[in-house]
């Protein structure tokens, strides 16, 4: 028998932060009701009786967001993945999958029978986007190469798709107060184009475990483009149940791509990771979405997940890099299509911290991503490294004397803490408590602006209009307004908010 609920694990912690339906309303539409609950919750007796009961509740999220993909992806031009191509990493994955991850495979073969359509099509969320990667390399590499011979503005490209780099100033979101210190989009570019404008993802996170054997925690950002995952509109939190065990985590637009934890302990944390091997995309292999689900569903702990993993017998399809927890310990793995993963040594009641660089030797020569991109990791990964370090000399504060971050809320704090860490490409901070068995979850919402706004705004600080609808339509301005969480998905001119969630794993 499987069963769908929407609403019975979650727990709302209350904060200083905590905005859901709090404050006045703005007046409704007539086809505005409440915002969409922002967990989902599904038991049944079997991986593929859950699979089904996962597609019957989260199916048409999860088409929308395959289809928000698909239209980027294989539409907007320049054209990154075709349709065909699309469709062979998925028959590839499949294969991988079926051979390699019985658990994830018996799951997927549920939620397909229940979706009717290819659900293998929506696990190549990273091999896809390491497509596009690929190409914006190959137009920096033309464009450098043009640019030794002109000094015209070849350097630059005109790519609805170009990743638009942020410098520190935008990294941070501002209160309404210090609009006038921000930098804004590109001048020239209207909110549509500025929208469109793909950054690259930028996920920060550590974990810890090892702490008297008890405490273990795995926390990062996802950071992710806005545009491309709905602004965060639809990010959920998922507690999937079998009689023996659970599986608790947070994945966005519904793309089945899990940060979380299961009832053995083990919590994952999952970063893009270019590299330039791609060999996996012509051959069965696993995506870094199977690898998740696998360790998940199939109730791994940190020892015999990545004993699983050095055992693996197809290759992986393309880069990654996840943290894996419990309270034995933590470590960091790097997946690449051109060898076994790369696992770094167990670390013991210190935190194993990572953003978007390869730290492993095996992968460093085949790192694909821009200099730049490599320089603002590495000041990721040491920010982080240092809020940590300061938040461990404060111990002696605390009432109780804790040395290392303990639980789900001391992690966000930590996160949060760092403008360079939480910017404004986070669209939410995950944590989790494997001792308590809680996900804690930092949404970022929209809240919408009016065009009187607007223009309140731009009197008060003797700016153009024209630039606070742009610094809006890019989500730079923080402020509570009390109305209802946007559900588009679709740019538009708005405040947001962080609202703060813990959801509990009761198995």
């Amino acid at each position: 028998m499987e069963k769908i609920s929407t609403s019975a694990s979650a727990q709302t912690a209350p904060s200083s932060e905590e905005s859901e339906d709090g404050g006045s309303e703005h007046p409704k539409t007539e086809d505005e009701g409440p915002a969409p609950q922002r967990d989902i919750e599904v038991s049944a007796g079997d991986m593929r009786g859950l699979g089904s009961a996962l597609a019957a509740a989260y199916g048409k999220l999860m088409h929308n967001g395959l289809q928000r993909a698909r239209e980027y992806y294989t539409s907007t031009p320049p054209v990154s993945c075709t349709n065909a191509k699309w469709q062979e990493l998925g028959r590839n994955a499949r294969l991988g999958t079926q051979m390699c991850c019985p658990s994830a495979a018996a799951f997927f073969e549920g939620l397909e029978a229940g979706l009717g359509w290819d659900v293998y099509e929506a696990l190549v969320d990273f091999e896809v986007y390491t497509i596009e990667l690929q190409r914006r390399a190959e137009e920096r590499r033309k464009a450098k190469g043009k640019s030794s011979s002109s000094s015209s503005s070849s350097s630059s490209s005109s790519s609805s798709k170009e990743s638009s780099g942020s410098s520190d100033a935008s990294d941070s979101e501002l209160d309404g107060g210090t609009l006038a210190s921000m930098g804004t989009p590109a001048p020239g570019k209207d909110e549509e184009q500025a929208a469109k404008a793909l950054p690259n993802g930028r996920c920060t996170g550590f974990a810890l475990g090892g702490v008297d054997g008890q405490i273990g925690v795995v926390a990062q950002t996802a950071d992710l483009p806005p545009l491309l995952y709905g602004y965060g509109d639809f990010d959920t939190v998922l507690c999937l149940k079998t009689p023996q065990a659970g599986t608790l985590v947070y994945d966005s637009d519904g793309r089945l791509c899990p940060i979380g934890m299961n009832s053995s302990g083990l919590g994952i944390s999952v970063f893009n990771l270019h590299l330039s091997q791609t060999t996996g995309f012509e051959q069965p292999a696993l995506t870094v979405q199977t690898v998740l689900w696998e360790l998940l569903l199939a109730q791994h702990t940190l020892a015999s997940g990545t004993d699983w993993l050095k055992n693996v017998k197809v290759p992986l399809m393309c880069g990654s890099a996840l943290l894996l927890a419990d309270a034995t310990g933590s470590v960091t793995v790097e997946l690449n299509s051109g060898g076994p993963p790369a696992i770094s040594e167990l670390h013991c009641g210190t935190p194993t911290v990572r953003a978007n660089h390869p730290l492993q030797d095996s992968c460093k020569p085949s790192f694909g991503g821009s200099e730049r991109a490599g320089r603002e990791s590495e000041r990721r990964q040491a920010a982080l490294t240092r809020r940590l370090v300061a938040w461990c000399a404060k111990a002696p504060e605390r009432a109780n004397g804790a040395s290392a971050p303990s639980s789900g809320e001391d992690a966000l704090a930590v996160l949060r803490s760092s403008k360079k860490v939480r910017n404004l490409s986070t669209l939410a901070c995950v944590a989790c408590d494997l001792r308590q068995r809680r996900l804690h979850v930092e949404f970022r919402e929209r809240q919408p602006a009016t065009e009187a706004e607007v223009m309140k705004i731009a009197k008060e600080l003797a700016l153009p209009a024209k630039r606070v609808a742009k610094a809006l339509a890019a989500g730079s301005v923080q402020c509570k307004t009390g109305r209802r969480r946007m559900t588009t998905g679709k740019p538009a001119r708005h405040f947001t908010r962080w609202a703060r969630h813990a959801f509990t794993l009761g198995v």
